[in-house]
């Protein structure tokens, strides 16, 4: 099996699977005030300083939540409905994930204007949108670091800086999922105000992320109850998972992005009529590559069949067929966006050669029976 779909999700590591065993021994409730329960409480803590090291922020900062989808929820929702006083007008791009989206358009039918910024063919948005767009109302903007279905990097150490000088009111939130680990990401330094970040991208377990809130962001709770994590969000918190994620970043190997380059060379090389989506400044994790004449899907599970797994899109959108709001933004011909599929990679080594071979061949297949 090659699996090439880590930007869904990656096989946990070794370090997340030890932590985690390590972690079910230590059954405490972190609430609880004996030993066991400060036994679970240090897993938490741990965890929160490696994820701390990595950022290079305050322990203190880090809030653990389900995954990628409530961290950037809460931090839309719990910012621009705990400060709705302070202007009615939030930004956002075409390309973000549906976590973050759906937040915006549910935000817009709740009378918040919303501007949502376009990206140029690379993927990238500009900067002078942004210029534009920034209002002296304007009291959000999220912005992602690295796109999940491109693996295009946003300019986002640029962004606060010009919203300083536009906006100076305004957070800078930004979805990190398919950034964290994989780039360097210090949002002290870029002045990111909300970061959210999920366990199960770098080789963690499923149900896990965290989202940093820097000091003096106010953020209204949208999980109401017990009052763990300061109120920002309630709930026992998952000690298991938050063990691996732990595990996983104490463990993470950044890998080089010649490997994206090198697939894509050779899948150049030997197919007629394809494209490469999103050549901007790329993480090195993700090559999206349209094949002209043929439909992702019937590609997708006929490498399944030959043992190589990708992916046609956001798995998030998977069960949901619909033309990919990404390519589209990025101004892709309808045969280009039907014909698009995803590899994602991992530090795991594969045979480039077998790949691009084993596409080949099938893309030509498909392409005798698909008008």
């Amino acid at each position: 099996m090659i699996y090439l779909d880590n930007a869904s999700t990656t096989k946990p590591s070794q370090g997340a699977r030890d932590a985690a065993l390590a972690a079910f021994e230590n059954f405490g409730n972190p609430s609880s005030l004996h030993r066991l329960g400060m036994d679970a409480e240090k897993i938490i803590r741990n965890t929160g300083d490696d994820i701390a090291r990595v950022l290079g922020v305050d322990a203190k900062n880090i809030y653990f939540t389900s995954g990628g989808t409530e961290s950037n929820n809460t931090a839309i929702f719990g910012y621009v409905r705990g400060n709705k006083k302070r202007g009615n007008h939030i930004i956002t791009t075409a390309i973000e994930h549906p976590s973050v989206l759906e937040p915006f358009h549910i935000l817009e039918k709740e009378g918040f204007e919303v501007t949502y910024l376009p990206v140029d063919k690379s993927g990238a948005i500009n900067l002078d949108d942004l210029k534009n767009a920034l209002r002296s109302d304007t009291i959000l903007v999220s912005v992602m670091t690295v796109n999940n279905e491109t693996g295009v990097i946003q300019p986002f150490e640029k962004l606060k800086e010009i919203m300083k000088g536009y906006s100076p009111k305004a957070a800078l939130h930004c979805d990190g999922v398919q950034g964290f680990c994989k780039i360097d990401i210090k949002p002290k330094k870029c002045g990111i105000d909300m970061l959210s970040v999920s366990a199960h991208k770098i080789h963690g377990i499923k149900g896990t992320g965290a989202l940093y809130i820097a000091d003096g962001v106010h953020i209204a709770p949208i999980i109401a109850g017990g009052g763990q994590q300061k109120n920002i969000r309630s709930g026992t918190e998952n000690v298991v998972g938050i063990a691996a994620f732990g595990g996983a970043v104490r463990s993470f190997k950044r890998i080089s992005r010649n490997k994206r380059t090198e697939l894509a060379e050779k899948l150049t090389q030997k197919i007629d009529n394809i494209s490469i989506n999103g050549e901007g400044l790329n993480s090195g994790y993700v090559l999206n590559v349209s094949f002209l004449g043929t439909k992702a899907e019937i590609l997708l599970h006929s490498l399944e069949a030959k043992g190589i797994y990708v992916s046609s899109g956001s798995a998030c959108s998977s069960n949901h067929p619909a033309p990919s709001h990404v390519l589209t933004a990025m101004g892709k011909t309808a045969e280009e966006i039907r014909g698009a599929i995803r590899v994602s990679f991992s530090d795991e080594d594969f045979d480039t050669d077998f790949v691009a071979e084993t596409v080949k061949n099938e893309v030509d297949k498909i392409r005798k029976y698909v008008r």
